[in-house]
């Protein structure tokens, strides 16, 4: 299969006739009571942990691929576009879920979306192959990032602020100089697109942000990558198509092509549990702060599945 074509396969799930769209992002509300879902049929808010509607957001949004609060809770951004042709960020205010802004700015869709840990800025990864840094108070991006030559899928601010790490198609991850757009320093040990990254949280103040990562290769990847070290990797049965870490950050959740979710230890690289989640293609995955966590894809389906407690 062609990269491209293999890339079409893996972000851009559309729905078959007489099926409801896959769900594609997934985000709690930072009081936890509430999860905004996102699909081609839009934006909607659901309670938890029943996930009953409790309303729709109004969007004009088309094929959503990243839900992000920002870290002091005030702002919503949802991130996709229209392939080919434009990515879209678009800026509500929480909890009231008013339109603040609407930016267009890449040349292809929307994958990811980060926050600045100020919630004054927001960065974007787009197929186009860049990364856009915006001021929230601005319509257009202040730094283009430009270095992948591929599709970019995935994009974090570590901790600090002063470097983003970023990853796609090209099977790479970059770390960038967040502040001047320089690029730091390339990671290729992927030998397939790298289509997630998740930022460990929980970590003291002083130690190296650990991430990791999700391939095509079907392995989840752990990374120091402001030493640009990889720590340790373990390789699934079935490709991961998206990667959460648990609340205390001591385990990896990762849900893809069988659907099913698995939790990964990351001190020891051991699946500590194989879980049902869907029956079909998982394409999102959100950790809640209750333990347990909500898988979404193929036709509509919404999962919470409760995590085994591991053995003491």
């Amino acid at each position: 299969m062609k990269i491209w074509a293999l890339l079409l396969a893996i972000v851009m799930p559309s729905a078959v006739a007489g099926s409801e769209p896959p769900i594609t992002a997934l985000a709690f509300a930072p009081d936890g009571k509430l999860v905004v879902v996102g699909s081609q049929a839009g934006l909607t808010i659901r309670n938890w942990p029943a996930l009953t509607l409790v309303r729709k957001l109004p969007t004009e949004l088309s094929n959503v691929h990243d839900l992000q609060f920002s870290p002091n809770g005030k702002l919503l951004a949802a991130a996709g576009g229209r392939p080919s042709e434009s990515g879209s960020l678009a800026l509500y205010e929480w909890p009231d879920g008013s339109l603040m802004r609407r930016m267009e700015t890449h040349k292809d869709v929307i994958y990811s979306a980060t926050w600045r840990s100020d919630s004054k800025a927001i960065a974007t990864a787009s197929a186009d192959r860049t990364i856009h840094i915006h001021d929230v108070s601005e319509t257009k991006p202040h730094r283009v990032l430009e270095g992948h030559s591929r599709a970019v899928l995935a994009v974090l601010y570590l901790s600090g602020d002063a470097e983003l790490l970023s990853a796609g198609v090209d099977e790479s991850l970059r770390v960038w100089d967040a502040e001047t757009g320089r690029s730091i320093r390339q990671m290729s040990q992927h030998t397939q697109p790298v289509l997630g990254l998740a930022l460990r949280p929980g970590l003291a103040a002083d130690a190296a942000p650990m991430v990791a990562s999700i391939g095509a290769d079907r392995t989840v990847r752990l990374w120091q990558p402001t030493l640009g070290r990889l720590v340790r990797f373990v390789r699934l049965p079935s490709e991961p198509r998206a990667i959460a870490w648990s609340s205390d950050g001591q385990s990896i959740f990762t849900a893809g092509l069988d659907g099913r979710l698995r939790v990964t230890d990351p001190e020891t690289s051991e699946v500590r549990a194989d879980l049902a989640a869907l029956a079909g293609v998982a394409h999102s995955l959100a950790a809640s702060s209750d333990g347990s966590a909500l898988v979404g894809g193929q036709n509509g389906q919404l999962a919470r599945v409760v995590i085994p407690k591991p053995p003491h």
